[in-house]
């Protein structure tokens, strides 16, 4: 089959939008400064208010301060605030001869200061204060749902896709991310999971995916995974590796190419015979794991009514039964799409998951209705 791979580069796209650089410091020096102030005002006037009329403000009254400041202050600030705060306690407590009772709140303050220190510290130390880091969080887990969407294609060409995380959780180890030139009848799928679960694997994601995105497209179709392959070799992650399977589609001709590291294989649905097929042939490593890997080709056309179904292990894997029996499983529920049709099959076939909500899941169908 005559290459259908050649593509001109297009323009490497930002990992961040502006929105998430902004997000690192969201909270000024200035606002951090006037917080302070209001702060320290208002443990005085708690202060001055417990001592000419005692008994009318708890000395819990004094730990929000604490609090609020351990959210919006570097540690610097921060301690200044407790230590304020705590001395507020402290001077009213023996002025009132209310010691005891004192005693009971500066200890607790003690603990709050403790635990909102360790918080600031370890949001210093990326260089985010107040809400940047939730906020810069919030930016990332955007970028990887719009890298995820999917190109506008022209009729009768359809493709939907679907990610569920595990759990619910705001990140997944499992993405996509897909590309089409405008104008071009050319269109590129890459679906990944990333090994791990949590947080080490949502921040390997992220990374991979903004990585991911600035290649599709630019380099021909196949050297995609061998230079995504490339690239987490370069990041020496320890233990940590990614499987892929890369679609490629001439929407003019019908033409797809596949290829795969180390992921699940592919399956089409060809009308003709009306079956699911699985395209099991040889495909390479995981990336990440041998350098120089090769990664062959599966190929074929789509002709009206055919499908192409890309799906991560989160759909096929369970502890109690084996690879090729998750894959049949899969595609006995793929069948039931066929008389209504694949609109809405993404969806339905990630809800109904082997792994349930105990794994990331993600799924591309792609179909010439």
């Amino acid at each position: 089959m005559p290459s259908i791979s050649a593509r001109a580069p297009r323009r490497r796209p930002e990992v961040l939008t502006s929105r998430g650089l902004r997000a690192v410091a969201p909270d000024g020096p200035a606002n951090a400064q006037a917080v302070s102030v209001l702060l320290v005002l208002i443990t005085v006037s708690l202060l001055f208010t417990a001592l000419t009329s005692p008994g009318s403000v708890p000395w819990a009254a004094f730990l929000p301060a604490i609090v609020i400041s351990g959210v919006m202050h570097r540690p610097t600030e921060h301690a200044l605030i407790a230590g304020f705060s705590l001395s507020a306690i402290v001077i009213g407590g023996v002025l009132l001869n209310d010691t005891r009772d004192a005693l009971g709140s500066f200890v607790a303050g003690m603990l709050i200061a403790a635990v909102t220190m360790w918080r600031s510290s370890w949001r210093a130390r990326v260089g985010v204060q107040g809400r940047g880091g939730e906020t810069l969080l919030y930016e990332l887990s955007g970028d990887l749902k719009a890298r995820a969407c999917m190109p506008q294609l022209i009729s009768p060409w359809r493709v939907e896709s679907c990610v569920n995380s595990a759990h619910g959780h705001p990140f997944s180890g499992d993405f996509i991310v897909a590309h089409r030139n405008p104008g071009s009848d050319r269109v590129e799928i890459v679906l990944v999971d990333v090994s791990g679960k949590g947080l080490k694997a949502a921040s390997r994601a992220v990374q991979l995916s903004g990585a991911l995105d600035a290649l599709l497209g630019a380099v021909p179709a196949h050297q995609f995974l061998a230079a995504a392959n490339d690239y987490v070799l370069r990041q020496g992650w320890q233990e940590g590796f990614a499987t892929a399977i890369h679609l490629f589609v001439d929407l003019g001709t019908g033409e797809f190419l596949v290829r795969r590291a180390g992921h699940p294989p592919a399956a089409t649905f060809l009308a003709g015979c009306g079956d699911w097929e699985v395209l099991d042939g040889r495909g390479g490593p995981a990336l990440g794991l041998l350098p120089g890997a090769d990664y062959p080709c599966e190929s074929g056309t789509l002709n009206r009514g055919d499908a192409v179904l890309l799906y991560s292990d989160g759909l096929v894997e369970k502890h109690d039964r084996t690879l090729d029996d998750g894959i049949d499983r899969l595609l006995g529920k793929a069948e039931y799409l066929v008389p209504c049709g694949f609109t809405g099959g993404a969806q339905e076939l990630c809800d109904q998951a082997a792994s349930g909500e105990d794994d990331d899941r993600a799924v591309v169908l792609f179909w010439h209705d």
